[in-house]
């Protein structure tokens, strides 16, 4: 196809030809081929234009060409072409520095602009001097994009130019871009006091604020207390998480005045103010808010660390910062706890575990009881935590509980008080054991191993329910001893093939040769997933056995039991396992294709 087959095919009303054709051009240059390219940067499709731009950097354009491509930024009426032809520049990067540079005093203010921000999207160094030159122009919208340029650039010696324009300055865009520019560039220390007045400026507030915390030292300590009694909520969120950032990187001896000046919050009415912040998606600030909650111990704080507790990304920080405030705080919290919330409850359930704190006993058992589940889940973690022996009965109430996490929480609690509540628990357990409700003989099975009663536990391994058998095999795995396999292998002929897959697993974890026999009778199981689990613990225990199973049984393998031996021939490096992965290729069950394909690809990269 030649140059006019080409511009012809450009004129057609299908994107996609006009695409094609201008793939052709890759072969071609000159200044036919240039007009054609800088024509389709200014088609309406996207897809084209993105062509375009592609086919041009591909030709590597000498100086003079670029020239002419900076002149399309000039098209008031097609902003396409204008945006193409910018990210055709920023491609060809610092080749184009020389013109770029010489164009930042072009006659037109949008074209200066669309000039600093190629500049920020390049990033060469070189144009650190064009851009300082800019923050003077006459056009507020093209040195407010120098000063954001420069920040992007990072170049530090050109924080304090920023410093003088934005007190020579007083357009209130040009200052937010400077004051967010020399936020990326200064070296914390002292700041100037006329930067400081701007503060006093409600629109400049926040944004100085910010600034400060990455460039100034505690000299603004003051200004920074004083924007905790700020009106506005962001604005006072700003100043904390400065002062925060400004703490962390100071001397001893500036924290030291720095916690001083908190110190003096302490039951001050600020402190309301400062509550009022904590925000979940707002990690920095709320890890900040923690901070000034050590730094004052001001009890107020006390139900917003209970708070912070609930989210995991601040549940550290938080127990942390409770731990600091000792004993004393929480009985100051228990009076209001019913006005807490469902997470503050649970949270305080939680806490007083985490901190090992005792005298909240009372407490502890009305969240047993609590109507929220999060609440009754945590309070019986919390009652095995803290060793409350006299709770047992209350925690035994909550195996009828109709929530199953709570069911399993009390389970939990009960087993950590095996030990310290030894005979209470087990006169309890033995009820259970001969209740005729199949939940509560399971919790029995849970906890029997717990306190070393495996002649009752084995009784539970014959028991009438599935439920109850499947939990006794899996106590015995938990807390196996030398004759686990022995009494397990039995379970393998179950009549619930959910109770055997359980007794394959706890086999396989045990790792008893003994039980190795029985495995492989069992693979003859009717259940595919038994069988999938029998042949894992084989390999578990004996890899060398399964790799003879496998090769005895793989023609004949479909469905689950085929992909449960692709998957094992990953884990046992066996050499020959590449070519019964590649049989497994030719399925015409495509999960088994798609696992044979994942196998092959871990199997050659580990060779």
């Amino acid at each position: 196809m030649n140059l006019q087959d080409i511009r012809c095919a450009l004129q057609s009303a299908d994107e996609e030809i006009r695409r094609s054709a201008l793939y052709l051009l890759r072969d071609i240059s000159g200044p036919d081929a240039q007009s054609i390219i800088f024509t389709a940067m200014g088609d309406e499709s996207w897809r084209v234009r993105k062509e375009a731009v592609e086919l041009y950097v591909h030709l590597n354009p000498e100086l003079d060409s670029v020239e002419q491509l900076l002149s399309l930024l000039r098209s008031e009426e097609n902003a396409g072409l204008r945006n193409s032809a910018a990210e055709a520049v920023i491609r060809l990067g610092s080749a184009s520095s020389p013109l770029l540079i010489k164009m930042v005093q072009d006659q037109d203010p949008d074209v200066r602009k669309f000039i600093i921000d190629v500049m920020g999207a390049i990033g060469d160094p070189v144009f650190v001097s064009a851009l300082l030159q800019a923050l003077s122009d006459p056009e507020v919208n093209v040195a407010s994009a120098a000063a954001e340029q420069l920040g992007v650039l990072g170049d530090s010696e050109a924080a304090e130019q920023l410093m003088r324009a934005i007190m020579a300055r007083d357009e209130v865009l040009f200052r937010f871009s400077a004051l967010g520019a020399l936020g990326l560039l200064a070296k914390p220390a002292p700041v100037p006091e006329v930067l400081l007045k701007l503060a006093e400026q409600d629109i400049f507030r926040k944004a100085v604020f910010e600034c400060l915390g990455t460039i100034s030292d505690e000299s603004s300590l003051k200004l920074l207390l004083n924007g905790f009694s700020c009106r506005q909520r962001n604005c006072r969120a700003a100043a904390v998480k400065a002062l925060h950032k400004i703490y962390g990187r100071s001397s001893a001896a500036a924290q030291t005045k720095i916690r001083e000046a908190l110190q003096t919050l302490k039951e001050t009415d600020i402190i309301p103010g400062l509550l009022e912040l904590l925000n979940s998606r707002d990690v920095v600030l709320t890890e900040a808010l923690l901070w000034i909650s050590v730094m004052t111990m001001d009890a107020r704080f006390i139900p917003l660390l209970i708070e912070a507790h609930a989210d995991e990304r601040s549940a550290n920080a938080s127990l942390t910062a409770l731990k600091s405030f000792g004993c004393e705080a929480l009985h100051e919290i228990i009076p209001h706890y019913l006005t807490l919330d469902e997470s503050g409850r649970s949270g305080l359930c939680i806490l007083i575990a985490e901190c090992g704190y005792s005298g909240f006993d009372d407490a502890i058992k009305g969240a047993l009881h609590d109507q929220s589940v999060q609440v009754r889940k945590a309070a019986a973690l919390a009652v095995g935590k803290l060793g409350l022996v006299t709770l047992i009965p209350d925690l035994i109430s909550l195996v009828d509980d109709s929530e199953a996490g709570v069911y399993a929480a009390a389970v939990s609690g009960l087993q950590s008080l095996a030990t310290s509540g030894h005979s209470v628990l087990l006169a309890e357990v033995i009820n259970l054991c001969s209740s005729k409700m199949a939940h509560h003989r399971k919790a029995a099975a849970l906890l029997l191993a717990s306190l070393g009663e495996r002649d009752r536990l084995l009784l539970l391994i014959n028991d009438e329910d599935p439920q109850v058998r499947k939990a006794a095999v899996t106590s015995i795995g938990e807390n196996p001893a030398e004759t686990s396999a022995s009494m397990l292998v039995l379970a393998l002929a179950d009549e619930d093939s959910d109770v055997r897959i359980a007794v394959a697993e706890v086999l396989g974890n045990l790792h008893d040769r003994t039980a190795l026999d029985s495995l492989e009778y069992a693979l003859d199981d009717v259940d595919a997933w038994v069988q999938a689990a029998v042949l894992k613990a084989i390999a578990r225990i004996e890899p060398a056995r399964a790799w003879l199973i496998i090769k005895d049984i793989y023609i004949r393998a479909e469905g689950l039991l085929l992909i449960t031996i692709l998957q094992i021939l990953e884990e046992i490096g066996v050499p020959e396992a590449e070519e019964i992965i590649r049989y497994a290729l030719h399925s015409s069950d495509q999960d088994i294709v798609r696992q044979a394909a994942r196998s092959l690809e871990r199997v050659i990269v580990t060779k």
